[in-house]
């Protein structure tokens, strides 16, 4: 997973002016080609913005933006690695944490009446462990869902940033898809 920024001038044409926006991709060619999907070309062979610049090149570029969020996150389908399709359990690698983490479905189990009170009808669980000798389980969590995990999500893998945020308190954690 890499981080590449896209910078926007004053020009009207801009999808936004004068900011940024951030495209979270598995390769410079990935993010450019996530971009263009989101943002076509004005002018052919033009990208739609004033300019694009790697993680490492930002750090140095990027102090003009400090104080800004990022107008738009783009994921694109492939920034994790390969998504597998269907609902079965999912495992991602977070290299930053060393921990390996299980996103399953909720059974519906955990799922209070307090918690349906609030308009919450399914969740997905996961469980963090330590990548060590013996995989000790170390954290774990339930992202509660206002809707029926099948319909707000393509595949387990399309709420990988929903569990990041909530395991880790950022949805811009590297991580990779295991399995």
């Amino acid at each position: 997973m890499e981080k590449y920024y896209f910078t926007f001038g004053s020009w009207e044409k801009f999808p936004y002016q004068n900011t940024y926006l951030v495209v979270v991709a598995s390769s410079y060619g990935d993010a450019v080609r996530g971009f263009r999907e989101k943002h076509p070309d004005v002018n052919p062979d033009c990208m739609n913005c004033s300019d694009c610049y790697s993680e490492k090149q930002w750090e140095r570029v990027g102090k003009h933006y400090a104080n800004q969020s990022p107008a738009e996150v783009i994921w694109t389908e492939t920034c994790f690695g390969k998504k597998p399709e269907g609902y079965d359990d999912l495992f991602i690698f977070v290299p930053e944490m060393k921990q390996i983490v299980r996103i399953a479905e909720g059974t519906g189990d955990n799922l209070l009446p307090e918690d349906q009170d609030q308009g919450y009808v399914d969740y997905i669980y996961y469980e963090q462990y330590e990548l060590s000798q013996d995989m000790p389980e170390v954290d774990g969590g339930q992202v509660m869902l206002e809707k029926m995990l099948r319909e707000q999500y393509r595949c387990m893998a399309d709420c990988i940033q929903d569990v990041l945020s909530m395991a880790y308190g950022s949805y811009m954690v590297d991580c990779m898809i295991l399995a």
